[in-house]
C-alpha cells in the first residue's frame, strides 16, 4: 500500500498537497490538523495546540511530556506557540501502515492531553507520575541482536543495561537502551544538576523545547532526580524496534550529543540562563507585535 493511502485510511480528513506533503484532520476529543510531509525516510507530523503558555507554565509541561504517547514532543519555534511534533522512520521493507497509525494516534491522545494539562491544571503543580509504557528494564537478549544487525557499538553494563556508544566527535556520550512496555527507549543524559533554580529551570525547558522543534526523531526529557534534575534527549518507539529504527535512533541522538551538550551545560550558570531566558522572552514579545 503507498504511503498516501495510508495516510488517507488514517485520518478523518485527507488533502494531498503535493508529491511528498499532505494535510491531514484528526480527533480525539478536540479536532485539530495535522500537517505532514516525507523527508527522505521519515514521515514528519506537526501540529499547532493553539496554546501559548506562559514561561511558568513550561516546567509541569517538560515534567509531563513523558506521559505522551511514544516519539510525540512539545516545540516552541520561532514564538510561543506551543506545538506537537513526531518524526519517524519510514520502513524500509513492509507495510509502514501500523507504524503511521501508532504516530497519528499518539497525535491524537497527546493534543487532547495537552489541551487538559494547560487548561486545567494550576501553574507549577507537580507532574502525576504515569507511565502507560511500563517501567523500564534491560531486555539484552533482544536489543543487543538489534544493535548488533544495526551495526552500533555498544556493551553490556552490570546488571544488563545496554550502552551504546553515539557518535560525538571528540565527547565520549553513550545512551541507554531498555524496555519500555512493549517498545524501547533508546536515551542520553547531557545535563545533571542539584539545587538549580525555579528560573535556571524555566530557561532549561525553553531551551529543550526549542530543541525539539529542530532535531529530528529525538525528544527530550527533564526529570527530578531527588533534591536535582536531569535532563537531555530520548527516542522512544512504541513496539519492538527494528536494526534501521535503532540505527535511527542512535544518529539522532549522536546529533542532538554533538549540537545540545555544550549548550545544556552552560545552563548550569544561572546568569546564563537568566540572560538565556530574557533574550527569549523579548523575541516573543516582538514577534507577537510585529
Amino acid at each position: 500500500m503507498t504511503l498516501d493511502k495510508q495516510l488517507a485510511r488514517c485520518a478523518r480528513e485527507y488533502r494531498r498537497l503535493d508529491a511528498d506533503r499532505w494535510q491531514l484532520a484528526l480527533a480525539n476529543g478536540h479536532a485539530f490538523e495535522v500537517a505532514a510531509w516525507r523527508s527522505g525516510d521519515f514521515l514528519l507530523l506537526d501540529a499547532d495546540t493553539g496554546l501559548r503558555p506562559a514561561v511558568e507554565r513550561l516546567v509541569p509541561l517538560a515534567e509531563r511530556a513523558r506521559e505522551l504517547p511514544a516519539a510525540v514532543k512539545f516545540a516552541l519555534r520561532g514564538s510561543s506557540a506551543l506545538r506537537l511534533r513526531a518524526e519517524f522512520p519510514l520502513p524500509e521493507e513492509g507495510d509502514a501502515a501500523e507504524r503511521i497509525r501508532e504516530h497519528l494516534d499518539g497525535m491524537s491522545a497527546a493534543f487532547d492531553r495537552a489541551q487538559q494539562w494547560v487548561s486545567c491544571e494550576p501553574a507549577g503543580a507537580e507532574a502525576a507520575c504515569l507511565n502507560a509504557e511500563g517501567d523500564g528494564q534491560a531486555v539484552p537478549g533482544s536489543f543487543s541482536e538489534v544493535l548488533k544487525e544495526a551495526g552500533w557499538p555498544y556493551r553490556e553494563r552490570q546488571g544488563g543495561a545496554l550502552l551504546a556508544d553515539l557518535e560525538t566527535g571528540g565527547r565520549f556520550l553513550q545512551a541507554e537502551v531498555e524496555s519500555r512496555g512493549a517498545g524501547a527507549r533508546f536515551r542520553v543524559t547531557l545535563y545533571r544538576r542539584d539545587g538549580a533554580g525555579v528560573a535556571d529551570e524555566q530557561a532549561l525547558c525553553l531551551y529543550l523545547f526549542e530543541a525539539n522543534a529542530a532535531l529530528r526523531y529525538a525528544r527530550a526529557f527533564f526529570e527530578r532526580e531527588g533534591a536535582g534534575v536531569a535532563a537531555g534527549f530520548d527516542v522512544r518507539v512504541p513496539s519492538a524496534p527494528t536494526a534501521a529504527e535503532a540505527a535511527h535512533a542512535l544518529a539522532a541522538l549522536s546529533v542532538a550529543g554533538r549540537q545540545c551538550a555544550r549548550e545544556m551545560e552552560v545552563f548550569e550558570n544561572a546568569a546564563v540562563a537568566g540572560i538565556y531566558q530574557s533574550a527569549r522572552r523579548s523575541t516573543q514579545e516582538h514577534s507577537k507585535g510585529a
